[in-house]
């Protein structure tokens, strides 16, 4: 496994990002004037201890006081040893170590802004927070969306409810936000609300295949499907087996009995 990091590249005042490799994470760094704040922290201790290096020579004599966690695959927890001495921020649903752990909505204060931690349901795991800085107009999604391949739902995915917590935080965004996906180039404003339909699209056809009884297996088709194969059968495999462990009955399709169809 190849571990690298990029430099920190501003995407507003004194909000920058940099990506960690061999996962390609958006690490997020918010700089105020007494303190500042990281996002997510790479899959390692000794590329968490390089991400707090680098972010420290960026925030300058502003020190790095806060970490948040936005959830807990190892990609974006794994390098949280390395900030034991800080605030560690994180939802109570999230299975690794933090020092301050919260249920919905938490707060950061860095002297001339706020970060906002916000948990609105379940999406891409049960312990999804997303971390709003108003001042700024950016805010940091982890993974409840991706630009670089379609949004991962796996095994502790909730893909009927991932809609609805993005709704959460998309609601109050202002045009011009810029929005930071776990993984990939940044969005905007619009282009979230895309995904955020694709997401619930997708969603939709795992539910039609669940009333037929099929598989996601051979339901991708190359014309009017957004996301790539692997990434659409995923998702819906994964939408297909929580709508089984819901107990949804299959809906029969509605026929016209004259024609006994």
């Amino acid at each position: 496994m190849q571990i690298s990091l990029g430099v920190f590249e501003p995407v507003a005042d004194r909000v920058y990002v940099a990506v960690a490799e061999p996962e390609t994470v958006n690490i997020g760094l918010v700089v105020g004037t007494t303190g500042a704040l990281l996002v997510d922290t790479g899959s390692t201790p000794e590329q968490g201890a390089a991400i707090r290096a680098a972010a420290q020579a960026v925030a300058g004599d502003v020190p790095l006081t806060h970490v948040v966690i936005t959830h807990g695959h190892h990609d974006h927890v794994g390098g949280l040893d390395a900030f034991a001495d800080l605030i560690t921020l994180g939802h109570r649903g999230l299975d690794a170590p933090v020092t301050q752990s919260f249920g919905l909505v938490s707060a950061v204060d860095l002297g001339d802004c706020h970060v906002e931690l916000v948990h609105f349901g379940r999406g891409h795991t049960d312990h999804d927070v997303t971390a709003v800085v108003a001042a700024r107009g950016v805010v940091f999604f982890g993974d409840l969306l991706e630009t670089l391949q379609a949004p991962q739902a796996g095994d502790d995915a909730w893909p009927a409810e991932w809609p609805k917590t993005l709704d959460g935080t998309l609601g109050t965004l202002q045009k011009g936000y810029v929005v930071v996906p776990g993984h990939g180039p940044m969005l905007d404003r619009e282009g979230a609300f895309i995904q955020r339909a694709e997401i619930h699209w997708h969603h939709d056809k795992a539910v039609e295949l669940h009333d037929a009884g099929r598989e996601a297996t051979g339901a991708w088709q190359a014309e009017g499907w957004p996301w790539e194969q692997a990434g659409t059968e995923q998702f819906l495999a994964r939408a297909l087996t929580r709508l089984a462990e819901s107990g949804r009955p299959r809906k029969r399709a509605r026929t016209l009995p004259l024609l006994n169809r």
